[in-house]
């Protein structure tokens, strides 16, 4: 079949698009849940007959699974037929199309003239699937039967009707079950859309130009991406970061990758990461590349080639290896409900990896949390009169690039949800917002700035509640700071009773009573570049804009500022000049991670950490590692040197676990 010429493929590849938008235009207009209508928290595509996403949307709907595949739910589900449509949100039986057991992946087969010709698909985040708590999803899960029903791939269509049994469990197994079956029918909607608009196109064009159009497209996503990773030197780079802790204990969890570059095709190794978790920080993967986990490195190559196809392609020179009993490739039936506090901090880790390679266009790191707080009325003497909501996705600041500050409020890598409006929050649900807004000197200081945090502030005004919240990140491992940029600053959470205001860890699951202030003050991101080199005018605006005090701009930039006669602050330029002056410029640091991190490698350096991460997958069995875990650092951590990677061969063998030929 003779490839399209250039021009009638990028015909076909605006035709594509606008069909995926349009499925999203759908479902945000006609899905019931404030997951979609405001957090617009769902996707669609298009995918090829081998399961393949060739046409995704870039305005509507998360950003972060482009390069999802159908193939293992399509072989589970078995052969289709016409008007069938597939429900799933098993990661286990899906190899993480479904990432974690609310986002409901609903996709159907499209034929023409009795053959196969591609797939339309769609997921939501539904409001509950059951489980634990309310809305399914808590840090503390221990294993994945806590958070919630699982559907494997099966048939909520049979040529064109509803299966009723199946919509009757889907019901059954929810606290909302009228908003999830509303977003389910809304997905319907939408792959009926995407459907019908397809059929359109091969009327227009011809079955073989089109089905040519859909391969043209993914080689050349393929050939472009190949090409911008060829930019990069060739060599083996490493780096590392870590989530604050996994929710039982106090001990980090370290997410390492070796990145190596052999002439535009990039290997991803993960042998360094650490075991799975017995709490729900682990992303189901099955070993095989998945784009939510590689989105960093996805969005590197869309931005250096900011006009590539946006499809599956873009995956195909990257490889990965990702052992088992990772917490990248965890063994079932380990809980995977937080795995975006993953997703995101390898976000970081991989694109830190490339400014090992010394490309100096990746960020600093920004806030690295998309944290979803919901609230839950307690009704328990009536709970059909339940009511569940997002109160807001909470995000941070953005890191700094080397030609621009970074973003308030947001992280380019939570995957761009929505804001909450306070108006629908008021009305919807029973709080009183008292502020959302930018956190002020807050960003990491560099010649580019980090991206300020946020600061939300809300009380509860019913007579019991309950909020769930995750993905809270950031609340010891400070957001990097690069070449000269310093870190930014951590998250924190409060609630204030009867006037007393008291800190609290990360939310599974906080009971709260009318009058209760919950504060939520994100993490903000990391600074680029030497402060003293910013532009004394960027300061002023700053300072101006209440986003940097007087203070502040002379402590941290070298800037002084005065008050005008009308109430502006203006710039000292003789004060200035002098204070830049005097400067001492510090060592040229690569990395500014902050006084935590320091602190904590000084400890357990990384070699050590990698050590023990491989020694423990090898030498223990999943459920014993976590409180194997625990007492190995607890013991070194009191001990009077830092542990060796010989220290930690004595720990194991002494504990029963000696080396085994590894």
């Amino acid at each position: 079949m003779a490839m399209n010429d250039a021009a009638q493929l990028e015909i076909l590849r605006n035709y594509f698009n606008s069909v995926v938008t349009n499925m999203g235009n759908v479902i945000e207009r006609t899905a019931f849940s404030t997951y979609v209508r405001e957090s617009a928290d769902f996707a669609t595509a298009l995918a090829s007959p081998a399961g393949e996403f060739y046409a995704y949307p870039t305005t509507v709907g998360v950003t972060i699974f482009l390069g999802l595949s159908l193939q293992r739910a399509l072989k589970e589900v078995g052969p289709l037929e016409e008007g069938d449509i597939v429900v799933t949100n098993d990661p286990y039986t899906s190899n993480g199309l479904a990432t974690h057991l609310v986002d409901i992946n609903v996709f159907k087969p499209i034929f023409y003239h009795h053959q196969l010709v591609s797939y339309s698909w769609t997921f939501v985040n539904v409001s509950d699937v059951g489980g634990n708590v309310p809305s399914s999803l808590s840090p503390s899960n221990t294993s994945v039967f806590q958070e919630g029903l699982r559907i494997p791939p099966l048939k909520l269509y049979h040529h064109g009707e509803p299966d009723q049994n199946v919509l009757t469990l889907l019901a059954a197994n929810t606290r909302t079950p009228r908003l999830n079956l509303g977003d389910i029918d809304a997905m319907v909607s939408a792959v009926n859309t995407g459907e019908k608009a397809l059929l359109q196109i091969i009327e227009k064009f011809g079955e073989d130009a089109v089905t040519q159009g859909m391969t043209d497209l993914m080689g050349q996503a393929e050939h472009r991406a190949q090409k911008v990773l060829g930019t990069i030197k060739d060599g083996t780079y490493a780096f590392s970061d870590y989530l604050s802790d996994d929710y039982e204990s106090d001990v980090p969890i370290r997410l390492a990758v070796k990145t190596t570059i052999n002439h535009g095709q990039i290997d991803l190794d993960f042998h360094d990461c650490d075991p799975q978790v017995r709490t729900a920080f682990n992303i189901m993967t099955n070993g095989e590349k998945n784009s939510f986990l590689l989105q960093g490195l996805i969005n590197f190559i869309i931005s250096r080639d900011p006009f590539i196809p946006i499809n599956g392609g873009i995956m195909r020179p990257i490889t990965v290896h990702m052992p088992k009993g990772t917490l990248i490739n965890p063994a079932f039936p380990a809980p995977i409900g937080i795995r975006h506090a993953i997703a995101m901090r390898m976000y970081n880790v991989i694109l830190g990896s490339l400014l090992q390679a010394g490309v100096t266009a990746i960020p600093a790191a920004g806030a690295g949390q998309a944290a979803i707080v919901v609230l839950h009325n307690d009704s328990t003497s009536s709970p059909l009169k339940n009511k569940m909501a997002v109160v807001e996705p909470i995000g941070g600041g953005g890191g700094a690039t080397s030609i621009a500050d970074g973003i308030d409020g947001i992280d380019h890598a939570s995957g761009f949800l929505k804001n909450t409006p306070i108006e629908t929050l008021e009305q919807n649900m029973d709080i009183l917002v008292d502020e959302y807004e930018y956190r002020g000197g807050t960003a990491g200081a560099g010649r580019f700035r980090g991206g300020n945090a946020i600061a939300l502030q809300y009380e509860i005004t019913q007579p019991a509640a309950i909020i769930t919240a995750r993905g809270i990140e950031r609340m010891r491992f400070q957001p990097w700071g690069v070449f000269g940029g310093q870190a930014g600053e951590v998250g924190k959470l409060f609630r204030t009773r009867s006037g007393q205001r008291e800190r609290i860890p990360k939310i599974s699951v906080l009971p709260v009573r009318q009058d209760d202030i919950i504060t939520v003050l994100s993490p903000s991101g990391g600074g680029y570049g030497d402060p003293f080199t910013r532009e004394p005018g960027a300061v002023v605006t700053d300072v101006n804009n209440d986003l940097l005090s007087a203070e502040q701009a002379a402590g941290q930039y070298g800037v002084t500022v005065t008050k005008a006669a009308d109430g502006t602050w203006v710039l000292d330029q003789v004060a200035t000049q002098a204070s830049r002056a005097a400067h001492t410029k510090a060592a040229s640091n690569q990395w500014a991670f902050g006084d935590y991190r320091e602190q904590y490698e000084q400890r357990w350096e990384p070699a050590v950490s990698a050590y023990l991460a491989v020694a423990l997958r090898r030498r223990v069995a999943p459920e014993l590692i976590p409180d194997l875990k625990y007492t190995l650092h607890t013991h070194f951590d009191a001990a009077a040197h830092p542990p060796t990677q010989a220290d930690i061969d004595t720990f194991l063998t002494e504990q029963g676990y000696p080396k085994r030929g590894e």
